[in-house]
């Protein structure tokens, strides 16, 4: 089984990650439900995690990087309006890092 990271450098950042075993515990200001979040401030990663398939995990993960870069790079992708292209492009660099066995199940 493909190992969880603990953390991971984002354009020289390094974030922490915590798995979660509900997504109500997710946001860590408790407004609501959620796969995953960000927080810039305490370069933190939550992660919805129990029970969800590697692939699932790994794009939650990949979304949350790209909304790292985007906030370092100040790109269009963050803005609220754009999230649905933003997690359309995390499935689609899940898909090929899973496809070109980047990221192995086993």
């Amino acid at each position: 089984m493909v190992e969880k990271p603990e953390s991971l450098n984002v354009l020289g950042k390094v974030y922490s990650i915590t798995y979660c075993d509900s997504p109500s515990e997710v946001d860590i200001y408790k407004r609501k439900s959620c796969w995953g979040q960000i927080d810039y401030w305490t370069r933190t990663i939550r992660v919805y995690d129990n029970g969800r398939s590697t692939q699932d995990i790994w794009e939650t993960i990949i979304h949350e990087i790209l909304h790292g870069i985007g906030e370092e790079l100040k790109l269009r992708i963050n803005k609220k309006e754009n999230h649905d292209e933003l997690g359309i492009l995390a499935l689609a660099i899940t898909d090929t890092l899973f496809r070109n066995d980047f990221i192995k199940l086993s």
